[in-house]
């Protein structure tokens, strides 16, 4: 089976302690039990084939991403920025947002807060409109930037990260995204939809240096689109999340 290899194009940050890449959609972040192209195997060979090292390399996803989802993923190259970043993630210190290309009526802008319960057997998630003791509760902001005919781009900031949370989130407000199976109008096999993770904002895990790195040039249905600017993007940082 062949491996997925990265291109430097698809390096959007690299320094001692971290990497970070575009991944297409289709692509794992980790290695599954049938040996699929996954991320970090890409990324091990990567970084052994440009530094000339001999040995095992250390990348490590610092967080997940569905594979049919495109955009940043951030790997540790050392098991002290892993276990840094392990750190700002649980404690919510790392601020995301999405890009998600959808169908039907999106408002302008809204506070999405939901309750969802994960199904081990479908790999699919329950979402509620009200508090459920064995639901955990979702908050996101879309921002309506851009349409075109039927369509219409949101800007996403996340403030929970719960399974399937955006797609599951956009479903219920029935504004899908574009190429949703599991939770949309698509039909046949799920390989990628319009959901893009675009930006990401933290402290660096070794230098403290405020980090923000965002996708360059999405491809796909996101080219249709223009990307936010830097006052939109700023306006979705600096976005506070409602009190539980």
């Amino acid at each position: 089976m062949s491996s997925f290899e990265i291109h430097p194009a698809q390096v959007l940050y690299l320094d001692n302690h971290l990497l970070i890449v575009h991944k297409p959609p289709g692509i794992l972040v980790q290695a599954d039990k049938e040996g699929n192209p996954n991320v970090e195997d890409g990324a091990k060979a990567y970084l052994k084939a440009k530094f000339n090292k001999p040995g095992n390399v250390f990348a490590t996803a610092t967080h997940r991403l569905d594979q049919p989802v495109g955009g940043l993923v951030i790997l540790a190259r050392t098991s002290k920025a892993l276990a840094r970043m392990n750190s700002l993630f649980a404690e919510r210190h790392i601020s995301k947002v999405y890009l998600a290309v959808v169908e039907g009526k999106p408002e302008p802008e809204k506070h999405l807060r939901h309750w969802i319960k994960k199904n081990e057997i479908t790999n699919k998630v329950w979402t509620y409109t009200y508090e459920r003791g064995d639901a955990k509760q979702a908050d996101l902001n879309y921002w309506l930037t851009a349409k075109s005919n039927e369509l219409s781009m949101l800007m996403i900031r996340l403030f929970t990260g719960r399974h399937h949370q955006i797609r599951a989130q956009l479903g219920l407000e029935k504004i899908p995204i574009l190429g949703d199976q599991k939770y949309g109008k698509a039909r046949g096999r799920e390989l990628d939809i319009a959901l893009l993770s675009y930006a990401v904002r933290f402290e660096h895990p070794v230098t403290s240096e405020i980090m923000t790195i965002s996708v360059k040039r999405p491809d796909g249905i996101f080219e249709k689109f223009p990307l936010p600017n830097k006052a939109e993007l700023e306006m979705a940082f600096s976005h506070s999340a409602p009190a539980p």
